[in-house]
């Protein structure tokens, strides 16, 4: 049985708690139990519905619990709340063909339950009681059928709230038996999205304490921040909610995510944006950001971008949040969520920090998008200490297993184009290895598997990356082929060939427009290579979005229809099917040089299908290192250097973070070889008695 909850509140409600242990007793597999989820808004923005205790079983069905101590507490408005839980659950299952029997019967039993915390000698015949001593029956009773792998993980998600995350687009596809580029989009698009453990954990519970969640670029971050405003949202209607991001193009993919959640918890109702600030780290001209909405509320003069940058040329932004960190500041919001953590300075979280009530702030970062070489230091440093020496935050002081989260999977990248991020990204092929992890569990961590070494200074390292860590159908439709690079002798040439293949793209392959994106990796010469694009996609009929040519406010990567030129910094978050990097020979010009390394790495995960790679001589460099990346079975294999000769990448983990991982590592992998959830903790059981 696996449980989503957040413990510190579990523990504070005895009876549940009752009953959540008397269920673990039962040892049935293939069962989830979530507390306090889901919930739903009622009639009234007041009306909440909530589960209390909900059961999903792969064998029993769908169970969902209200835990009092006795009868006297089972009011008219109680069994109310019950029966509408009943309609939300029941109608979110029905609309999928797939669990259903006939239109108004499903596959399964959706029922549910009181739970009294009393034993009776001969419990009465009132369906909806159970008691401890018969709560064994009353699972048995709910069997109907037993549902298969994929119709389980579909039940899941249909409660969990991401059945329809993919956001879907329509291609012309004819019918052949052809496997184009469109059609690989399409089935994609089309498997339905189930949260894994990791992100259950960090989405669905909402603690009262500060929370970090890392992980790599699509492991599912912002879709994990805008489904905690959502939620957030739906349980406290009147709070104030600050979202909070780094690249402006990602302003209309967060909108779009929380009010696509928060629509399907609250019959299709629209968030009151009042109360939600989706809001720019600086701010700008046309744009509200955390820094001039700050400002104005504290009635403090906002620095200009002239004067900051003449404080502090290199960066600037850093420079005016600590000198706002320097004033008293109002708390406005009740939850503060930061996205693109690795991209904001360590004054920019004490600001957001400030601004907050009760320290009630979560933040995501990947330190491999960190394009910027801002250095994330540990939750202790970032926030920094108060007048007494104490560190404003400090996981170590384990106030709730629940605030450090790692995202080990990675949803958006194929397998292989994730292994040539890396490999390029840390010049694991180049002459000598120009950035290290901290030690084998931030391998870990980050969803690899050490076959050989032990991450000490020059050890000889063999690191793979499982598949199951990878979209298991990506694996199979995204092959050697779907990671190209290819060397010209001029611009134009180099040009013509982009706009050439885009346009075969959509002519032959099915794509769309819009599944396509143009990096410019090269920023001296970015314009040139767009205008030329551009000139010949023109010519052809193909639209283009150059996001050179937009507004400084513009919050949107992609218009339907139009391929996107994009710089890196406005790729940053978003994600295309087919990326084409133009100018990589630019990051080969110093080739040791890790900024630019970063940059690739940040281009190549804007790829969820395809990723094709162009630039002049020097490219050949990137070209050599991809040959010996696939010559070595796509294994990172190398020799760790020692700390003085390379930049270190710190884990920021705490031991007990670090048991847990290591705990659920394990447990994967000795479920893999056919043992159940059950006979591994009894095997556990007696190791540990054997051991006293």
């Amino acid at each position: 049985m696996i449980l989503i909850a957040d413990h510190n509140k579990l523990k504070a409600d005895p009876i549940a708690l009752l009953l959540i242990e008397s269920l673990k007793e039962k040892k049935i597999e293939d069962t989830y139990v979530y507390y306090n989820f889901p919930f739903y808004r009622g009639e009234s923005s007041e009306d909440l519905i909530q589960a209390h205790v909900l059961f999903i079983s792969k064998k029993f069905g769908v169970i969902f619990f209200r835990c009092i101590n006795n009868l006297n507490e089972l009011t008219d408005f109680e069994k109310k709340k019950l029966d509408d839980l009943d309609s939300h659950i029941f109608s979110r299952i029905n609309k999928l063909d797939e669990l259903r029997l006939q239109r108004r019967e499903l596959k399964i039993n959706v029922t549910p339950l009181i739970f009294i915390n009393e034993e009776v000698i001969n419990p009465n015949s009132d369906n909806e009681l159970v008691y401890p001593n018969n709560l064994t029956e009353k699972i048995f009773e709910n069997k109907k059928a037993e549902l298969d792998d994929s119709e389980f993980q579909l039940l899941l998600s249909s409660i969990e709230g991401t059945v329809h995350l993919r956001k879907k687009k329509d291609r012309e596809i004819k019918p052949s038996e052809t496997l184009t580029k469109g059609k690989i989009l399409d089935q994609i698009q089309n498997l339905h999205a189930t949260f894994d453990i990791e992100q259950k954990r960090a989405a669905l519970n909402i603690i009262d304490s500060p929370q970090r969640i890392r992980g790599l670029a699509g492991s599912g971050k912002t879709i994990i921040l805008t489904m905690k405003a959502a939620l957030y949202h739906l349980q406290n209607p009147e709070s104030e909610i600050l979202y909070t991001y780094f690249t402006k193009a990602l302003y209309g993919q967060i909108k779009y995510l929380i009010e696509k959640y928060y629509r399907d918890f609250s019959d299709n109702r629209e968030p009151d944006w009042s109360k939600i600030h989706i809001l720019h780290g600086w701010g700008g001209k046309g744009l509200r950001g955390v820094y001039s909405d700050t400002c104005t509320e504290n009635l403090i003069d906002p620095i200009s971008f002239f004067n900051a940058k003449k404080n502090d040329p290199k960066n600037p932004f850093s420079y005016i949040c600590k000198e706002l960190n320097k004033n008293n500041l109002n708390e406005k919001y009740d939850l503060a969520l930061i996205d693109e953590g690795q991209d904001f300075p360590i004054h920019f979280y004490r600001v957001c920090r400030k601004i907050t009530k009760d320290d009630r702030l979560v933040w995501a970062y990947d330190d491999f998008q960190n394009i910027f070489d801002v250095n994330i230091q540990d939750e202790k440093e970032t926030f920094g200490k108060n007048n007494k020496g104490e560190f404003f935050i400090d996981f170590s002081r384990d106030e709730n297993d629940l605030q450090d989260i790692v995202l080990h999977k990675c949803y958006r990248n194929p397998r292989i184009a994730l292994l040539n991020a890396f490999s390029l990204g840390l010049g694991i092929y180049n002459d000598k290895v120009l950035q290290r992890l901290e030690d084998n569990s931030h391998w870990n961590d980050l969803g690899f598997l050490v076959e050989k070494g032990d991450s000490s200074d020059k050890s000889e390292m063999i690191v793979s990356r499982p598949e199951e860590n990878s979209p298991l159908a990506s694996n199979k439709l995204f092959q050697e082929d779907s990671v190209q690079i290819k060397i010209f002798g001029d611009m134009g040439k180099e040009s013509n060939f982009i706009a050439e293949q885009i346009i075969n793209d959509i002519k032959n392959e099915e794509l769309r427009a819009d599944d396509i994106c143009v990096i410019g990796i090269d920023s001296r010469n970015i314009k040139s290579y767009f205008n030329q694009i551009e000139e010949v996609l023109n010519k052809n009929g193909i639209n283009t979005f150059n996001l050179l040519k937009a507004s400084n406010n513009n919050t949107y990567f992609n218009i339907d229809n139009h391929v996107t030129l994009s710089t890196l910094n406005k790729a940053k978050g978003n994600e295309s099917g087919m990326v084409y990097i133009v100018g990589v020979d630019s990051v080969f010009n110093n080739k040791d040089y890790i900024i630019d390394r970063n940059k690739l790495f940040t281009a190549i995960t804007r790829s969820k299908g395809w990723v094709f790679m162009t630039g002049y001589e020097r490219a050949n460099i990137c070209k050599a290192e991809m040959d010996l990346l696939k010559k070595n079975d796509y294994k990172l294999v190398f020799t760790q250097p020692t700390k003085n000769d390379t930049k270190t990448i710190l884990r920021g983990m705490t031991k007990r973070q670090d048991y847990l991982n290591a705990f659920n590592d394990n447990l994967s992998r000795l479920k893999s070889t056919g043992l159940t959830t059950d006979e591994i903790l009894k095997l556990i059981a007696e190791t540990s008695k054997n051991s006293k």
